[in-house]
């Protein structure tokens, strides 16, 4: 090509133009990179996913600038051959590091993160010297396409380092867990509790599970556990997930293990050490003191403790608002009150929310019932579920059992149970006269009979129903005519009071 065309300052236009989009494709890119393996497999998966994308596009324009080099500056053909070979095996090269960095807790952690940074602006810095006389006449061809091109090579080059240093942590992780796996099959299947708490340090969800499943039928485990934190030993991480019973022993124990845990995290010198240096910490005393306090062991100071402790530290997490939250009056006992793992562990105190989630199991359905009728605060209860707008099955267990709770159809009892049933009423399908369709698919259609039953108890109680009742007669009558639908539509209409 003529002299006169190289560097022409059309192509360091486009040149130019195109290193503007490679840089902020490449800062995309290494921000990216640099925090893969940071969310959960889904999320991690779609990172990757944009990873991969940023890849292919910084490259080509990378590959595009070497051609634009080649065709309009002063680019020697075996230079040329040399560069082009390198960007493709870099592009290769890069997606190695991709692989590498999305486990970058383990060897060689983020330091392969130093290829993709490297080769992008050594390819363009190259470029710009073959489209530019100025900096050509500065740094001599051989000085420059040497150092540009060699440490692109030796940056490629470093990925086989960088991969056996991940063949060898792989290698060492394999034969730990081949040592976990055969000490465990060595535990005898009735080890006190001590003996299995090694065992839970493990990366295998599902193992973990199917072990913490597995102590929870021992009936030594309260006694175990009790024990365990009173000598300190104890993960408290795994309180909550044993099944263990909040007895006043278990609470005292474990508010006293807590104690002793956050006095040796106290800092000396506030903000002297970063929070990741305790995070694994917090989240243990954290998920301990979550189940202590939902299941109305009042570990407050111990969370205020707790808190204080963190927020020493620099760099803190959501884990100290989680610590503070704790402390709001509303926490205490709000699992026992809701949501109990166990019948046994329901109490007057418990919503009636609770008692009803029970009341489906047919071990426990009359004993729920009964005790949810013994509740003074069952109606408040009752008309709290009715207006729950985050748990959209709590209505439903109202109108479920209505007529089995003992209420007193209070005017708000009557209004919002009204309400949710005139919503049901005003969904259900009507069938038209060519297209008829037998009463069962009806109550299919209402979820069971439950409407219409809690509908009937409303009116008999003297709840002012009648459009409800007219409505629901009208439906009825708008199916196949049948014995129980008869029946229905009959007790529907005799209780109106119009």
């Amino acid at each position: 090509m003529p002299e006169g065309q190289k560097g022409s300052g059309a192509a360091v236009g486009i040149a130019a133009a195109l290193s503007i989009f490679a840089l902020l494709v490449y800062a995309a890119m290494i921000a990216t990179l640099s925090s893969l393996g940071g969310g959960d497999a889904a999320g991690s998966a779609i990172a990757q996913g944009y990873a991969a994308l940023e890849i292919v596009l910084l490259w080509l324009v990378l590959g595009a600038l070497t051609l634009i080099a080649f065709f309009k500056g002063d680019m020697p053909r075996p230079a040329a051959v040399v560069a082009l070979l390198l960007v493709l095996a870099s592009t290769a090269v890069t997606f190695e590091v991709l692989d590498l960095l999305s486990r970058p807790r383990q060897p060689p952690y983020l330091w392969p993160l130093v290829i993709p940074a490297s080769i992008p602006p050594l390819v363009i810095a190259y470029c710009f010297w073959t489209l530019l006389p100025g900096l050509r006449a500065i740094i001599p061809r051989l000085v420059a396409g040497v150092a540009v091109w060699g440490l692109v090579f030796v940056l490629c080059a470093a990925i086989v380092p960088f991969g056996k240093i991940r063949n060898a942590a792989d290698d060492r992780d394999a034969a730990v867990l081949a040592k976990y796996e055969a000490d465990l099959a060595k535990l005898p299947q009735d080890a006190p509790l001590w003996d299995w708490a090694p065992f839970f340090n493990t990366r295998n969800a599902t193992k973990l599970d199917e072990m913490l499943k597995h102590i929870a039928t021992f009936d030594r485990r309260q006694a175990d556990a009790e024990l365990m934190l009173a000598r300190g030993d104890f993960p408290l991480g795994f309180l909550g997930r044993l099944d263990l019973t909040p007895t006043p022993a278990l609470c005292d124990n474990a508010r006293a293990l807590l104690r002793r845990r956050v006095a040796s995290l106290v800092l000396t010198v506030p903000e002297s050490k970063p929070y990741r240096d305790i995070s694994g910490d917090v989240d243990g005393g954290l998920a301990a003191l979550r189940w202590l306090i939902g299941y109305d062991c009042d570990a407050t100071a111990e969370a205020q403790a707790w808190e204080a402790m963190a927020s020493a530290y620099k760099d803190t997490n959501y884990d100290v608002y989680e610590l503070r939250e704790l402390r709001d009056p509303k926490k205490l006992g709000s699992i026992v009150r809701n949501y109990p793992e166990r019948f046994s562990q329901l109490t007057p105190k418990a919503h009636l929310k609770a008692w009803l989630s029970f009341a489906d199991k047919k071990e426990y359905r009359e004993q729920a019932l009964a005790g949810a009728r013994t509740l003074d605060h069952r109606n408040a209860d009752a008309v709290a579920m009715l207006l729950d707008r985050n748990d959209i099955s709590a209505p439903w267990k109202v109108l479920q059992f209505l007529p089995e709770l003992d209420l007193e159809p209070t005017p708000p009892l009557c209004r919002e149970a009204l309400t949710h049933i005139r919503g049901d009423l005003d969904t259900v399908l009507r069938p038209k006269a060519d297209d008829p369709r037998p009463y069962r698919e009806l109550l299919d259609r209402l979820g069971a009979s439950e409407p219409l039953t809690a509908l009937l108890w409303l009116a008999s109680h003297g709840c002012d129903a009648d459009a409800e009742l007219s409505e629901a007669a009208e439906i009825v009558g708008a199916y196949q005519p049948s014995p129980a639908g008869a029946a229905m539509r009959d007790r529907l209409m005799q209780l109106r009071k119009k």
